[in-house]
């Protein structure tokens, strides 16, 4: 049987994960050095405190958590959620998810028709850039610069898209060593953008799997914390992540924004989940409890600090004159602007034939509004050893 023939039409024009293919094609190559993937080192994984953990939650309460769970997620992880941020939430205000993505997914599927505007940065997260066009959305990105999202261009095309009677759903921002930009927006702008768009009702879900992730400077108020503080608009959804904190294979996070969206979040996740990972959960909850994420997370800063510096001074040492990048304080990725000469699509295929690999920029902009004089690349999977060699390899190839 062909089921070409009996897709849907969604289906039919779904696109699959261009970064992984990318990935993919490159897996095979001897002595390739890869900058590409958003993958954390494993020697950061807190291997052993988790399993201990997972070998008590499952023998001590294991009649709970092999059970079906809740839908809208553990109510003791919710709890030490909330003590380890310092809100005060209802729970209702919190849905614990299967990853960010499905979170994401979720706050689209509960606002966004087939056609409505959703928008987003330039260069804007791949991954969700699929999950929004699954949705049918209108993803429409706006420039970002060190700072943040350019308001000037983002009032214009508010605008104008609102000229053309169209629906815009929601803003989607990741404020904090963006992926893939690299940058964090400034506690000004944060501020900015609050006001423009609580004035126009355009609603934000900022998308937080970094902003923990601080190897130097201060650390600044995510954009829901300073609604909730601040503005009190019940404007931001913010969604976190354990993928770089924990380990992706954890598959945890959650999102936590005004009840009546949270609710209807929790009813897609009874449609396509059930349920997230109830021993996982547990786990996590666990963990927060005995306070040992904050000590954690401090680990994995001082881990990843010399391999940042590594990165930004090979590129500093060896890179031409006409090439820029960002200088992010923390995170993992960094994000490079060649020449309007260059195509960094056709820069990849070179580059993999000279061992070294990431992911060009246009990856990560809805079709039709790409950049190709970009590039990302990711610091935080390789050895100190691997980055001057695979940073040298790209300098050379591009002088």
């Amino acid at each position: 049987m062909d089921y070409t023939k009996s897709f849907s039409q969604v289906t039919g024009v779904m696109k699959s994960s261009l970064i992984r293919e990318l990935v993919a094609s490159t897996k095979n190559i001897p002595g390739l050095i890869s900058f590409a993937g958003g993958f954390p080192s494993p020697k950061t994984f807190p291997t052993q405190l988790l399993g201990d953990i997972f070998r008590e939650v499952v023998e001590n309460e294991g009649a709970d958590v092999l059970q079906y769970g809740a839908s809208e997620g553990d109510t003791l992880l919710k709890k030490q959620l909330q003590n380890w941020e310092g809100y005060e939430l209802s729970p209702d205000e919190m849905v614990i998810t299967v990853g960010a993505t499905n979170a994401l997914y979720y706050y689209g599927r509960t606002l966004v028709n087939p056609g409505d505007v959703i928008l987003c940065e330039a260069p804007s997260f791949l991954g969700s850039l699929v999950a929004f066009d699954a949705l049918q959305a209108d993803v429409q990105s706006v420039p970002i610069d060190c700072g943040g999202i350019v308001l000037s261009e983002f009032e214009s095309r508010v605008k104008q898209l609102r000229a053309q009677g169209k629906k815009i759903k929601f803003l989607y921002v990741i404020p904090d060593f963006h992926n893939p930009g690299g940058i964090s927006y400034s506690l000004e702008r944060r501020r900015d953008l609050l006001t423009f768009c609580i004035a126009n009702e355009i609603p934000i879900v900022e998308d937080n799997p970094y902003s923990r992730l601080r190897f130097s400077g201060e650390p600044l108020p995510t954009l829901y914390r300073l609604d909730s503080t601040e503005f009190h608009s019940g404007t931001v959804t913010e969604v976190v992540s354990f993928s770089k904190i924990l380990g992706p294979g954890m598959r945890i996070a959650y999102a936590k924004g005004n009840a009546d969206l949270i609710n209807k979040m929790v009813s897609w996740q009874q449609k396509v989940n059930i349920t997230p990972d109830c021993v996982a959960q547990r786990v996590v909850a666990r963990f927060l409890e005995r306070g040992l994420m904050d000590p954690h997370i401090a680990s994995i800063c001082d881990f990843y600090r010399p391999y940042l510096r590594k990165m930004l001074d090979v590129l500093e040492s060896r890179m031409p004159q006409n090439v820029v990048w960002t200088k992010p304080e923390g995170g993992i990725f960094l994000w490079l602007t060649l020449p309007e000469s260059i195509n960094a699509d056709e820069l990849f295929v070179q580059a993999s034939q000279n061992k070294v690999s990431f992911i060009p920029g246009s990856k990560f902009y809805p079709t039709g509004q790409e950049c190709f004089n970009t590039l990302r690349l990711n610091f935080t999977f390789s050895t100190l050893e691997q980055i001057e060699t695979g940073i040298q390899r790209l300098a050379e190839l591009l002088k």
